[in-house]
């Protein structure tokens, strides 16, 4: 058995969301499991689905993109560390 590797997804939806993530936000934040699932689970609840989302669907394309922006602007996201010179 696999384990959890942000790194490299082994769930589609998680693969689909760290993409989407690093599109949105341009590496603001980490990788998590956890919040992945929070995100899937909240896509889910507000009426997506994956299925139709995998066919190309822009209705819940722009509705999971909403939900990573609206979870980073609530601080529910981990914020990667920010390096300075």
């Amino acid at each position: 058995m696999t384990t959890l590797d942000p790194q490299s997804p082994v769930r589609a939806d998680h693969r689909f969301i760290k993409k989407l993530m690093a599109s949105v936000l341009a590496g603001k934040v980490s990788n998590r499991p956890e919040e992945f699932d929070a995100i899937s689970k909240n896509f889910s609840a507000k009426g997506g689905s994956w299925v139709r989302l995998f066919n190309g669907s822009p209705t819940d394309f722009s509705l999971l993109k909403n939900i990573i922006k609206g979870a980073f602007d609530k601080d529910l996201l981990t914020k990667s560390p920010e390096w300075s010179a």
